[in-house]
């Protein structure tokens, strides 16, 4: 079959919810992937910030197929050796109190239960835990209660109070591009109007703030320091816990093994997903000792959630990112990406805005470098133009205009600089 016969069956047969490249891959190795007619892509996407060690590891494939030929599956109900490797892992890996996790099957799932810990923990204390404060622009999954949390309008037509649940309220986004005020003082600024959401808008009973420490579908947003700064001060004295949500950020992603090390956060739960399974589905709600004490025997349950497969390369895949300092690569070509688009910016007036920390990175196309108008037929342009030479590039951000810079952090200084020349050689096309 080539590649037109496998889209029209697959429009045939398969729920189109959403718009697809039209590319059939059929192999990855490292930061390369290839489509079925035997084209070859610098991957520059990572299937969404999942292939953090790139495509076909020898390892995870080795850890894989190992697991299976001993145990593919257990249910909930036992207990499995990788299952349990991984969550002691995880309590290493994250920050302050972190030491309790539930595994289940996504980001979203992930964020799903963190919900559920963090209601029950509020019940726990006497309160009904009816409110949840997310932000504008923030993007939390697509099903349930974290499709209320994600605060973009887009995702939410046409799904009435399925998308929208009761006591959700949304805080402005720190997001500083358009702002005329100094960086600092805008980042102080935008927590003190989560401060604001709390006292005006709810009824006082939060059960918990969610953000993702640097936003992603969003647009690649890094909040200013001083926003960290403020905003955890206002929720411990307001004794609201932390979700932090590094589905998207986690496990090297950034530079770091979390987004939030950066900002020295220990919030009281966390969602890890993405790249924690380097291809697997897997996802994990983490609490700190104090919200997972409030949990009662037949509170959570997943059949798949644990898998001994999933569990088996989740835990080779974050032994590969420490073993083959992947973080290191992250930074060190993050650089490479930062200084070339630095240089293309000076060039070209398309690009607005570069932002990111290691390997996500944002690239804000606009009309004009004064302005600031969004230029999304642009940005959509510039995607395909590098489809077509060979780099598969993300596009996202709440105007539709932010080129998504996120490879898998194995790649090399020469494909970096290879993708800055098809980038530099797409913007001169248009």
């Amino acid at each position: 079959m080539d590649s037109k016969e496998i889209m029209d069956k697959d429009k045939e047969f398969f729920i189109q919810g959403y718009a697809r490249v039209p590319i059939v891959l059929t192999e990855g190795n490292g930061a390369i992937l290839k489509d079925i007619e035997g084209k070859e892509y610098i991957d520059c996407f990572a299937g969404i910030s999942v292939s953090n060690v790139g495509h076909a590891h020898k390892r995870l494939v080795k850890a894989g197929t190992e697991q299976m030929s001993k145990l593919l599956h257990t249910s909930g109900r036992f207990y499995n050796i990788p299952q349990t490797k991984l969550v002691e892992k995880i309590a290493e890996i994250t920050p302050g109190d972190l030491k309790y996790t539930y595994l289940c099957n996504s980001g979203t799932e992930a964020v799903e239960n963190a919900v559920k810990l963090v209601k029950k923990y509020s019940v726990s204390k006497g309160k009904t835990g009816a409110g949840m404060i997310a932000l504008e622009c923030s993007f939390h999954g697509r099903l349930g209660y974290a499709l209320s949390l994600t605060g973009q309008a887009k995702y939410k037509k046409g799904f009435g109070t399925y998308a929208n649940a009761p006591g959700v309220v949304h805080a402005p986004v720190p997001y500083s591009y358009r702002s005329k005020l100094p960086e600092d003082e805008f980042g102080t600024e935008a927590a003190l109007a989560v401060e604001a959401i709390i006292d005006r808008h709810t009824s006082g009973d939060v059960a918990a703030f969610i953000m993702e420490p640097i936003l992603g579908e969003g647009g690649i947003l890094v909040p200013p320091d001083t926003y960290f700064e403020t905003l955890t001060k206002i929720l411990k004295e307001r004794d609201i816990p932390f979700i932090s949500d590094e589905v998207q950020t986690g496990i090297g992603r950034t530079g770091k093994m979390l987004a939030g090390d950066y900002w020295n956060l220990e919030p009281d739960l966390m969602t890890l997903a993405k790249g924690l399974g380097g291809g697997m589905p897997i996802g994990a709600a983490v609490a700190t000792s104090k919200i997972a004490a409030s949990v009662e025997s037949g509170d959570f349950f997943s059949t798949y959630g644990g898998n001994p497969v999933c569990s088996a390369i989740a835990l080779e895949n974050i032994s590969i990112v420490e073993d083959e300092n992947l973080m290191d690569n992250a930074n060190k070509i993050g650089k490479v990406f930062f200084d070339g688009l630095e240089d293309l910016m000076k060039k070209f007036k398309l690009i607005g805005d570069v932002r990111g920390k290691g390997l996500m990175i944002g690239i804000e196309l606009v009309k004009d470098q004064q302005t600031k108008i969004p230029a999304a037929d642009e940005a959509k342009n510039i995607v395909n133009v590098l489809k077509n030479s060979g780099v598969i590039l993300g596009l996202g951000g709440i105007y539709g205009n932010v080129l998504r810079l996120q490879p898998p952090l194995c790649i090399s200084e020469e494909q970096a600089l290879s993708v800055l020349e098809k980038l530099s050689n797409a913007f001169d096309k248009l």
